[in-house]
């Protein structure tokens, strides 16, 4: 049976970080799920803890990052374009460096229980980086081993999930609202006749803003509550790992927030143990001039664009902080269109980016014949000769020349095809030959046994397309 090609994407947030995969289904349709990567959940926190000669991410990085919080590097994405490096214990990173670990992290993780490296891989970035951020990541990840990694903005791979879950009139405009841990973007973004997605416009945003910010807001609130000092709490290394674990006390409350009318932050600090009551009313006070700069940002985004609020089917909502409640009622008060939010809106970009190069491989799409897929993949579940660890068949080896290797392979299995059909036919035209086959006259060449389908197996490549991080490549992302 064949086994349709793996897609993998990768949305690396400011502070979480999730994946979706995608296969194509029996029916020739696009297959896509959620990654879990977290114990309890699809996304992670965008964490790397640097151990001695160790590498942990997500949930196992926050866990070890409690008793060592200067090993663990937060918030990295923020970073991206700052050529001042990180530290982490006694190594240095660019932030760059940091986001392909990220990746490569993911891509192994796929790999240990799909059984498969991904074919095609994509990684999410926001709409309003330019060539200059999004060429230092390229160039991280391809020394890290990712060659030809497609990137797709984060609104446009939003936009996609969502018109694929609902049923939008072709040149609908969407207006995608972007609130991630540590950015934000806008988008205009129309669904075109063939479904294919067009951003409108110049996405716009605010590069260091987000629920970071939000995070910090509530620390501030706390401490002072709590009659703690930051500078002294920050002054004193005794205090580290309260600080830390206030940290994540604070995320959430943020988080609770969102569903309760209130919560209690507990703060292991200072002379004794205390709890700090903390109301939703209290914290959107908090987050108010926050949102309104964003509001504003999406109001200039439509002017610049020409185009008026009742143009606009509806504002979508994306980034984990977007699920503020405060969120969706300003912009609805403010431009007084339907407001959509994913029920998990951190996995939609994922979701949508593995749909779009899904989308785009459909060379490899089953193709059906009577309800039926056609087998056109050569491979095969009995075909003992094909190595698993070689790059997947349906992959772009090499970037010039392709089409020669094409049309040479297309050639070859017409030539075979005819040969074959020349051969059933004189075999069915001899009486003599009808039960016993096809006999070798003198000079010919015994028949071969092997099938059709092993005759154009691929030949094995040591140069795929993804692979994991070669030995020597460590030392770059260690310098």
């Amino acid at each position: 049976m064949t086994k349709s090609p793996l897609f993998l994407a990768v949305d690396v947030g400011a502070s979480r970080t999730a994946a979706a995969i995608a296969r194509f289904g029996p029916d020739g349709l696009v297959s896509t799920t959620p990654f879990l990567l977290g114990r309890h959940t699809d996304s992670v926190p965008s964490a790397i803890f640097v151990g001695d000669g160790e590498l942990l991410f997500g949930d196992a990085a926050e866990r070890r990052g409690i008793a060592q919080p200067e090993r663990l590097v937060r918030e990295f994405k923020r970073r991206i374009g700052d050529a001042t490096p990180i530290r982490a214990g006694d190594r240095r990173f660019t932030p760059e460096q940091l986001f392909a670990l990220m990746v490569s992290w993911i891509v192994d993780c796929i790999a240990e229980r799909e059984g498969e490296r991904p074919t095609a891989l994509s990684v999410s970035i926001p709409a309003s980086w330019g060539e200059h951020r999004s060429g230092l990541v390229a160039s991280a990840l391809e020394r890290a081993g990712w060659r030809d990694v497609r990137f797709i903005s984060e609104p446009e791979a939003a936009a996609r999930h969502y018109a694929f879950e609902r049923s939008l009139v072709p040149g609908s405009l969407l207006a995608v609202y972007d609130l991630g841990g540590g950015t934000f973007d806008a988008a205009l973004v129309r669904i075109e006749d063939d479904r294919s997605i067009d951003i409108v416009g110049d996405p716009v945003g605010l590069d260091a803003f987000g629920g970071a910010d939000f995070d910090d807001a509530v620390i501030r609130h706390v401490v002072r509550a709590a009659r703690l000092s930051l500078d002294d709490l920050a002054a004193d290394g005794d205090s580290r790992v309260g600080l830390a674990a206030l940290r994540r006390e604070a995320i959430d409350a943020k988080e609770a927030l969102s569903f309760d009318s209130e919560t209690v932050v507990p703060v292991l600090m200072g002379d004794g143990d205390a709890t700090v009551r903390l109301t939703r009313a209290e914290f959107e006070e908090m987050i108010e001039d926050g949102i309104e700069r964003t509001v504003d940002v999406v109001a200039n985004l439509l002017e610049s664009a020409n185009k008026t609020p009742e143009g606009v089917a509806a504002i979508l909502l994306t980034g984990g902080s977007s699920r503020i409640p405060r969120v969706a009622q300003l912009l609805s008060e403010r431009f007084d269109r339907p407001v959509a939010v994913d029920a998990d809106p951190k996995a939609a970009i994922s979701l949508g980016a593995v749909r779009a190069i899904a989308d785009a491989d459909a060379d490899h799409r089953p193709v059906l014949v009577d309800g039926h897929a056609l087998e056109l993949d050569p491979r095969n579940d009995d075909d003992t000769r094909f190595d698993e660890n070689a790059a997947p068949f349906f992959v772009r080896l090499e970037t010039s020349g392709s089409w020669q290797g094409r049309a040479a392979t297309i050639a070859g299995v017409a030539i075979g095809a005819i040969v074959l059909v020349v051969g059933i036919a004189v075999a069915a035209l001899s009486p003599s030959h009808a039960s016993r086959g096809p006999q070798p006259g003198p000079g010919d060449t015994p028949p071969s046994s092997s099938t059709p389908h092993s005759s154009i197996s691929p030949t094995p490549s040591t140069e795929p397309l993804l692979t994991p991080a070669p030995a020597d490549v460590v030392t770059d992302l260690f310098p």
